[in-house]
């Protein structure tokens, strides 16, 4: 086992259920390019980390915090649909970003690097997805009312406006670690995929969280071992794996639907 393939592992764990709880709502809520497009928000902070000589996970949720609070901030003044703020977002920060990432860096932003991962990092890693967790267990029932009736959630006291900047900051949070990971490119596939995949073969809320949860994280440590085993790069085989998982959920569905026909 290679020195740094623990930490990688611990990382991949964490990081990765904490991409399938969120990812759970995401599909719910029927946000599920949303990962995807804040993904690459991320990219012109990576750019500056990089030319500062800081960790690019630091410069990417400096840049999804400020995206996060602009696409909010025009959502509650101009009350266009949140998908339609997060593309123009998008496009504007992938343009800066193409153009500050430095370009012997540019391959490794888009695809990730968990390769990089040192024992401070998984602590810091697992820090910030316990945080995760906390905050998206005391939203979780809130944000699912508002997805059913948002004006069933006011009357129950729930401030749309307020839910729905926390949920983003969660988001903006997860994505920051992802990128490390799978990169700007790919960390939509890390939260939607386990997540679709769980939604196929549960039946009940509960089981649907908890095997998005399972199924992320053993997505990653699944892929961080192929790419052990083979040197494919990580970020790349992390999905291929969701993907290969997805496809067996999806089976697993029709031939338990063509048993019960």
């Amino acid at each position: 086992m290679g020195e740094t393939l623990l930490p990688m592992l611990v990382v991949g764990t964490l990081v990765g259920g904490a991409a399938g709880y969120v990812g759970s709502l995401m599909v719910s809520y029927r946000m599920a390019l949303v990962g995807d497009a804040l993904g690459h928000v991320a990219l012109p902070g990576i750019g500056l980390a990089l030319v500062w000589q800081l960790d690019p996970s630091l410069g990417a949720l400096g840049a999804l915090l400020i995206g996060i609070l602009v696409i909010w901030g025009l959502r509650e003044t101009t009350l266009l649909p949140p998908d339609t703020l997060v593309g123009i977002v998008f496009v504007t920060s992938l343009a800066l970003g193409f153009l500050i990432v430095p370009e012997p860096e540019l391959l490794e932003s888009l695809i990730g690097d968990i390769t990089a991962t040192t024992w401070l990092g998984a602590g810091i890693a697992g820090a910030a997805c316990v945080i995760v967790f906390v905050v998206l267990s005391r939203i979780h029932a809130g944000m699912m009312l508002l997805n059913i009736s948002e004006e069933l959630a006011i009357v129950q006291g729930i401030s749309p406006s307020r839910y729905n900047l926390m949920y983003l900051l969660v988001i903006a949070g997860l994505v920051a670690l992802d990128v490390k990971i799978v990169g700007t490119l790919l960390v939509g596939a890390l939260v939607i995929i386990p997540a679709a995949a769980a939604r196929l073969v549960t039946r009940n809320l509960r089981q649907y969280v908890r095997t998005s949860i399972a199924f992320g994280a053993g997505s990653c440590v699944s892929g961080t071992l192929l790419f052990e085993l083979t040197g494919f790069p990580a970020g790349p085989s992390i999905i291929l794996v969701n993907a290969g998982l997805f496809l067996a959920a999806l089976l697993t569905r029709g031939f338990f639907a063509g048993k019960a026909e």
